[in-house]
């Protein structure tokens, strides 16, 4: 009697254990995935100032963006034609008017991140610039807008796991949550009289790794499952007199 009783032992704790083992196989491999990134931006003239969907500095005028996207090999770009009060895909746009008038004033560009989120720290980052430039009344001249072009390194930790709204081949991988960093520049720019340009920048060294099932580990999680049903049915069989008992 004892030693039926060491033996089923036994037997549910090598059934336990491989039951374990299965789970763990069936976590996945950690993935590097491309990233998506949405966010919007604002902006503003003149020292000490707070930044705003739009902002206005003699005959400059600002004009905030939205964006969204997923990166391909962790590169995103941010330069969409300029359509003021409708940009999409830029870091806004500047115009300039034909106005007679000499610059030299900063510029201050705040970039939020919607996504991804859990961003560390802040998931704004701000960009200083300065417009040094004359307007002449024969509408020749311009206005150089010149960034701080150091690329700022994000991270981030998405545990908020959702569809990508945006249609990718299975080779983008999930790209709305784990873990990662990315890096933002911004490009230095040149305004005609009269013109209005892109303010544009660039996402690059985007990557998230996340746990993702293989084919093999989910086979071998659903194996090990059917193993423990399996042999869950026969003990209740053998209880009740259907099967003969093991010695």
């Amino acid at each position: 009697m004892i030693k039926i009783s060491v033996t089923r032992v036994l037997k549910s704790l090598s059934l336990a254990i491989a039951f374990a083992a299965v789970l763990a196989l069936g976590q996945g491999v950690a993935r590097a995935d491309e990233v998506l990134i949405a966010g919007f931006t604002n902006g503003c003239f003149g020292a000490g100032c707070t930044p705003g969907s739009s902002a206005t500095a003699g005959g400059l005028v600002y004009s905030n963006s939205t964006f969204t996207g997923t990166t391909v090999n962790g590169f995103r770009g941010l330069g969409g034609n300029a359509n003021p009060g409708s940009n999409f895909d830029n870091l806004g746009s500047i115009s300039l008017s034909t106005a007679p008038q000499a610059y030299a004033i900063p510029f201050l560009l705040q970039v939020t991140f919607t996504a991804p989120q859990g961003i560390s720290g802040s998931n704004s980052s701000f960009f200083t610039a300065t417009l040094t430039g004359t307007v002449r009344s024969d509408n020749t001249g311009g206005v150089f807008v010149d960034f701080d072009n150091t690329p700022q390194v994000l991270t981030f930790n998405d545990v908020n796991c959702e569809p990508n709204p945006e249609a990718q081949t299975p080779a983008a991988g999930q790209t709305t949550c784990g873990q990662g960093s990315f890096s933002l520049s911004v490009n230095d720019i040149a305004i005609d009289p009269g013109q209005t340009v892109s303010v544009t920048g660039q996402i690059t060294g985007a990557q998230q790794t996340s746990a993702v099932p293989e084919p093999a580990t989910i086979f071998l999680l659903g194996t090990g499952l059917a193993a423990l049903a399996r042999a869950r049915r026969q003990k209740i069989k053998r209880a009740s007199g259907a099967l003969p008992q093991k010695s």
